[in-house]
């Protein structure tokens, strides 16, 4: 079954690739015991670098299933509960004079009542920051990361809503607990376990568990902005909130992370005991499911509706701004595991479900193929893609900058001006995937768009206006580019209420 699937991936993946314009993907498979891997495309367009399982990308949140493991160990060491107040947990102040009272499940779920903080980016030159204070400095803002504060960071604990700083809170619950720095704990106790001898978190330290000495030079991804099959390399982030979404990682690693839990979910002790994991795929509460099938939280993990039967799966989507998604799902009946990693950003649409992207789409079809069998046809044709987007020019140069500006410091909160060098770099490393001309590409008006977009951020009704004075055309870019509707998202307003 693992040769028939991964033989058909092999030859559907670039016609995959090429469909949905993404640069690379990279894919893993597995049963409980053989693992598989194949990649097509590029890791980075402009040296023409191959993409293969091998190639580190930011993990973004699947960072958060690492966290929920490393809490589960110390649950079953009889250090702590996952019913015990986080407040008995943490140093006392630490979440302000008068917190609410949450659970570390709760945290894991999802329910501790913060909004989002998404990502929390930094320079990657910035100064390390411990997540202790971290959290401690996010509660006396009191505010959300995103457009600058223009929501609470904490609201009533209970409902569902997804948030990386939550976890973040759970990972220092990790760190002060045990007494050591979260990615070194993590390094001993889940990817040294695992066998993810790539695999690192990134606290901007340079310890040996951090990514700045780990990171083997040249072999990692390059992030992709899309606009269209316009593809400009994105920005480099490092985040604050790394137990949420801190992870440097690979499809083959992850893939050993998967399998893993996968021989845990038919009865053998790894990471954790089957009873912990048990825990963790139990649905808590219903979560918003953009793929159509109902789907719930349980502990850091995501999970398809029970009802499915044998075709249930759990796992977790991931992304990491504005240029990584990864799909990753065990289906536990099936004995079968994947996961799949794409260095594409949708700018124009800015979510990448899972129905849409390459990574979703592989990672969607391995679970159908190794249930119902590969079928004896499979799509044919070219690989290279045709170009599906609006050809640059010095005008729409200047709304793809626009765009990557209002992300950066309206959305994050960046303040710093991104970096000449970086600019630059950003600039010469853009390439269409289509057969276009590219010359309409206009480096400077792409820079203007920019620095538009920053001297606005992070005022959301700042820029609203911007957003709605650049007029039809550029409603008619953002279409042609893949967006859902002829609206310029600036802001993106799920992260900027109220309006």
């Amino acid at each position: 079954m693992l040769d028939d699937v991964t033989g058909a991936l092999e030859r559907v993946l670039p016609r995959l690739a090429a469909a949905t314009g993404t640069p690379g993907v990279a894919v893993a498979v597995a049963t409980s015991d053989e693992l598989r891997t194949t990649a097509t495309g590029f890791a980075d367009l402009r040296s023409a670098t191959p993409m293969t399982a091998q190639t580190l990308a930011p993990g973004g949140s699947l960072t958060k299933p690492v966290t929920g493991l490393a809490y589960l160990q110390l649950v079953e060491d009889g250090a702590v509960g996952l019913d015990t107040p986080i407040d008995q947990i943490l140093p006392t102040g630490l979440r302000g004079p008068a917190p609410a009272g949450v659970t570390a499940a709760m945290l894991a779920a999802h329910q501790g009542g913060y909004y989002s903080d998404i990502v929390t980016a930094t320079s990657p030159a910035a100064p390390a920051e411990s997540i202790l204070d971290y959290v401690r400095r996010r509660h006396e803002a009191g505010t959300a990361v995103e457009y600058d504060g223009a929501v609470p960071l904490v609201n009533e604990p209970g409902p569902y809503a997804y948030s990386s700083f939550g976890i973040g809170v759970l990972g220092g619950a990790v760190e002060h607990l045990t007494g050591e720095p979260y990615g070194a704990r993590v390094q001993k106790q889940v990817f040294a376990a695992a066998g993810m001898n790539s695999t690192s978190v990134d606290d901007g330290t340079r310890n040996a568990w951090a990514t700045g000495s780990r990171g083997r030079a040249g072999s990692a991804a390059t992030g992709y902005m899309a606009f269209g099959d316009w593809c400009v390399p994105s920005p480099r982030f490092r985040t604050a909130a790394y137990p949420g979404v801190g992870l440097q990682t690979t499809a083959a690693d992850v893939g050993r992370l998967l399998q893993s839990l996968l021989r845990t979910a038919r009865g053998t002790s790894g990471l954790v005991r089957p009873e912990s994991l048990e825990l963790m795929v139990t649905p808590r509460v219903a979560r918003p499911s953009p793929s159509g099938v109902r789907s719930f939280a349980g502990l850091t993990l995501e999970l398809a509706d029970p009802a499915l039967g044998k075709d249930h799966w759990w796992g977790h989507t991931a992304a990491f701004p504005w240029g990584f998604w990864w799909e990753a799902r065990v289906w536990p009946h099936h004995d079968l595991a994947a996961v799949a990693v794409g260095n594409r950003w949708d700018m124009a649409r800015f979510h990448n479900p899972a129905t849409r992207s390459a990574p979703g789409l592989a990672v969607e079809w391995a679970g159908r193929w190794a249930t119902a069998g590969v079928p004896g046809r499979l799509p044919v044709g070219g690989t290279g893609p045709a170009w599906t987007g609006p050809r640059p020019t010095p005008e729409n140069s200047r709304w793809a900058g626009l765009l990557v500006g209002e992300r950066t410091h309206g959305l994050m909160a960046v303040t710093d001006p991104l970096p000449a060098a970086t600019l630059a770099a950003m600039s010469a490393g853009a390439r269409g995937l289509g057969d276009a001309d590219p010359s309409g590409w206009d480096a400077d008006a792409f820079r203007r768009g920019i620095g538009e977009a920053q001297a606005l951020s992070p005022d959301p009704e700042a820029l609203r206006a911007l957003g709605r004075s650049l007029g039809p055309d550029a409603a008619l870019w953002m279409l042609a580019c893949g967006a859902s509707s002829a609206e310029l998202t600036m802001p993106v307003d799920a992260f900027a209420r109220p309006r």
